[in-house]
């Protein structure tokens, strides 16, 4: 449906197309052959100094004369209806990584049931009570750096896929002329849900080399599980960091309608402890028509040694809403064995700090934050 009318579209802008020799360097004599259905109308051609005819068939198309832009937009939404949009959540949900020295756009294949971020553990369960299914397979999808929300879609990327999927009709619809081609990359920014989830694409492609149709996005998802270094500027007080660089570029977007951001950091294991007042304090400025949503580790009372690691308040008001993944209870503490463990907390005093007993063996896991991580 969306070829059909992306070729009526293409027919009603240029219905039939001039061909033109170019000039050659011995002669200066310019040739024009028109084709049978050419329009005649006086308003489509041109005589240059030279003598030269020029017909500009962008003047001429009625596309670009009669519709008015509105019209226009609408029609380039219906040419985006893709023949897989009914079979996900995101009906437009575009993955956006740098690759390779290039861009790489794949459709986001994430379900209606993926929005539970216990699903995982959920499914380690039944294999644990089971016995039947692998438990390192689960195991990999849970400590996925695109999130429990999108492990499907990183796995489309990791092994071969159905490339029909992941087809758009961007770069047909891109090279149908020069002045058509800002309307259609506007309609494909404001369109589609754009997906960043490694730190490095989303920061090159909002702050290091940005596009000048970034204001046109509407839609965004940020799943970043950020190295620990990435975090040390917020903890000591750092000046520059690329994740404040990040925030004030999404600050510049001004039409953003939804926003939803995942922060985590997997290189301490099963321990999930960052400096969430401290990153979250730009956030506050980027504004949201409509959802904002803040994606966080779970709060457990994880003791560190370090200045401004504190939570998040959750009596103070903040413009986006804070979503709390569950606690793990599985993990890979030793190579090629998953284990599921539970949460305890010891109270001394007035402070509260909690450990990891492992259920089959009955030890604990000491907190890696009272070590050294520097």
């Amino acid at each position: 449906m969306a070829v059909g009318l992306q070729s009526r579209v293409k027919s009603f802008f240029r219905p039939s197309l001039a061909q033109k020799r170019r000039p050659s360097h011995s002669s200066l004599k310019c040739e024009h052959k028109k084709s049978k259905n050419a329009p005649t109308s006086p308003s489509t051609s041109t005589v240059s100094d030279d003598g030269c005819v020029r017909v500009d068939m962008q003047l001429a198309s009625p596309f670009l004369r009669d519709l008015p832009i509105e019209i226009r937009r609408m029609i380039y939404g219906l040419v985006w209806i893709g023949p897989y949009d009914h079979k996900y959540h995101s009906v437009r949900g575009r993955h956006i990584h740098f690759q390779n020295g290039h861009w790489v756009s794949t459709r986001c294949v994430m379900y209606d049931e993926d929005e539970d971020l216990d699903l995982l553990q959920k499914n380690m369960d039944v294999v644990h009570r089971s016995g039947k299914g692998d438990l390192l397979m689960w195991q990999r999808r849970l400590a996925s750096t695109w999130g429990s929300r999108h492990w499907r879609c990183e796995e489309r990327v990791q092994h071969e896929r159905q490339k029909s999927v992941d087809r758009t009709n961007f770069m047909s619809m891109m090279l149908v002329c020069k002045r058509m081609f800002p309307e259609v990359v506007e309609s494909i920014f404001e369109s589609h849900q754009f997906l960043f989830n490694d730190f490095f694409s989303a920061h090159r492609f909002f702050r290091y080399n940005p596009s000048p149709y970034i204001s046109s996005i509407r839609h965004l998802d940020l799943s970043l599980n950020l190295p620990f270094h990435e975090y040390a500027p917020f903890i000591s007080d750092g000046a520059k960091s690329r994740v404040r660089e990040l925030w004030e570029a999404l600050g510049q977007i001004t039409c953003l309608h939804s926003l939803r951001i995942s922060l985590d950091v997997y290189d301490r294991g099963a321990w999930r402890k960052i400096p969430e007042r401290g990153v979250t304090a730009q956030l506050k400025d980027i504004k949201v028509l409509g959802d904002f949503t803040l994606e966080l580790p779970p709060s457990l009372p994880i003791k560190t040694h370090y200045p401004n690691m504190q939570n998040l308040d959750a009596q103070e008001e903040t413009p986006f809403q804070v979503v709390r993944r569950p606690p793990l209870r599985y993990w890979q503490f030793n190579p090629g064995e998953v284990e599921k463990f539970t949460w305890n907390s010891h109270t001394k005093g007035q402070q509260t700090h909690c450990f990891i007993t492992l259920e089959r063996e009955a030890t604990s896991i000491p907190n890696p934050y009272l070590l050294d991580f520097f």
